[in-house]
């Protein structure tokens, strides 16, 4: 799901993912399918995902799961499914989960990530926001806003995917066969496609 999450934002003529970005980036959040409903004033938007860091030698590291819970208040209409990218300017702010959750434009600047449209692919970017934000939607929505998201580490489902209890982020990213399974080689080499 993450792969067709990445594979639906690229395809975006008008807000792809710019690869000098994504090649500056040091940490990403993919969150497929986030759903949002909203009705009248009040709105919430939920979603799992998983996330990466660049690793000291330039690749990325084994995916961590992690939940993004929101809340939002203002003029909302419609209901749909997002496929969502977070790119980070600094793997620290995504080690920090380990131990707490993170608040997005709040802990963290935000910011919609530079479109790409009449601009060429090649231009140089640099990232002048800590976290750049990309999605790709389906349905009727007037507009996506992160502020107050908080994004968490998901114990439940890391347990489950490598298969063992209270599994930490250090595991995941330091103590496991890496690349773990050939999911991970496939979600690796798409972000590394993308990012040339």
């Amino acid at each position: 799901k993450s792969v067709e999450a990445m594979d639906n934002i690229m395809a975006d003529v008008d807000n792809y993912i710019r690869p000098s970005l994504i090649i500056q980036s040091e940490g990403m959040v993919i969150l497929p399918a986030a759903f949002k409903v909203a009705v009248g004033v009040a709105g919430g938007q939920g979603a799992r995902g998983i996330a990466l860091i660049r690793k000291a030698d330039g690749t990325w590291s084994n995916p961590f799961f992690v939940s993004l819970g929101e809340g939002s208040f203002g003029l909302q209409l419609g209901a749909q499914k997002s496929d969502i990218v977070l790119l980070f300017k600094d793997r620290d702010d995504l080690l920090e989960l380990d131990e707490t959750e993170l608040t997005l434009g709040g802990d963290l600047g935000v910011a919609a990530g530079p479109a790409s449209k009449g601009t060429s692919a090649v231009t140089d970017i640099r990232f002048e926001s800590e976290i750049y934000t990309y999605s790709h939607s389906n349905g009727l929505f007037a507009g996506i806003s992160f502020k107050g998201g908080a994004l968490t580490y998901n114990h439940r489902v890391n347990e489950s995917l490598y298969g063992r209890a209270h599994i930490g982020m250090d595991e995941i990213l330091y103590d496991m066969e890496y690349p773990y399974n050939n999911q991970v080689v496939d979600l690796i080499d798409t972000i590394n496609t993308y990012g040339q």
